[in-house]
């Protein structure tokens, strides 16, 4: 049975469109998955991601589609197709976003351990609740994205994460730590799970990979 995992939130910056890339790789390339990404951002950054990725006869061919209209005839279409579909949704609210989430088995909502991210929350939590009303079975779930690897940090991103659950949202216990990795792999149409010899970084690999592998356990609550 298809999953949908929309990458989403109400604010540019935190990285989704990274996280639902590495997202749909790790899926096809580690847990060798039958996946497919919908980008629904107008910034497109995925879109060009995936283009940049054709260039390229090493990697694995990702089938993608950028959508602007009619997401529930699209994600309809795809049901029975593919293991999962990853949405992009971008980095504002809009109505594209809000019916993708309302058919959406996982929301994925990356956070930065900053203050104007974690305020942003104000503004998805009428639209988490009503996706909630509707889409009884939806799992939502927050992630600290581009973490600050210092130790005396760690306070801030536990600190962001009980932000997070005051708005009944669960933050993932697997953090996303700021390494310069994905930047070098987003470039070249990669991901991090194609960087090869002293281009990989065997920590950002681990932590990310054991980061989806969180997602799917969701499938058995």
């Amino acid at each position: 049975m298809t999953k949908i995992i929309v990458v989403g939130g109400t604010k540019g910056g935190p990285g989704k469109s990274t996280v639902a890339q590495q997202i749909a790789v790790c899926l096809k390339v580690k847990k060798k998955k039958k996946i497919q990404v919908t980008d629904i951002d107008i910034q497109r950054t995925t879109t060009s991601w995936c283009e940049d990725r054709r260039q390229n006869e090493d990697l694995e061919l990702i089938p993608f589609a950028y959508v602007q209209d009619d997401i529930v005839k699209h994600i309809k279409s795809l049901k029975g197709r593919y293991d999962y579909v990853v949405i992009d949704a971008g980095g504002f609210d809009s109505e594209i976003q809000r019916q993708a989430m309302l058919l959406a088995d996982f929301i994925i909502i990356p956070l930065r351990p900053k203050r104007r991210d974690l305020k942003s929350l104000r503004d998805i939590d009428p639209i988490i609740d009503n996706v909630r009303n509707v889409n009884e079975t939806v799992k939502i779930r927050a992630v600290v994205n581009q973490c600050p690897s210092l130790p005396s940090q760690a306070s801030r991103i536990l600190a962001a994460k009980e932000i997070v659950e005051t708005f009944g949202i669960e933050a993932a216990p697997v953090n996303l730590y700021n390494r310069n990795v994905y930047d070098d792999a987003e470039e070249a149409g990669r991901s991090i799970f194609e960087m090869t010899g002293a281009e990989r970084d065997k920590k950002a690999e681990a932590e990310f990979e054991e980061f989806v592998d969180y997602i799917m356990s969701l499938e058995e609550e």
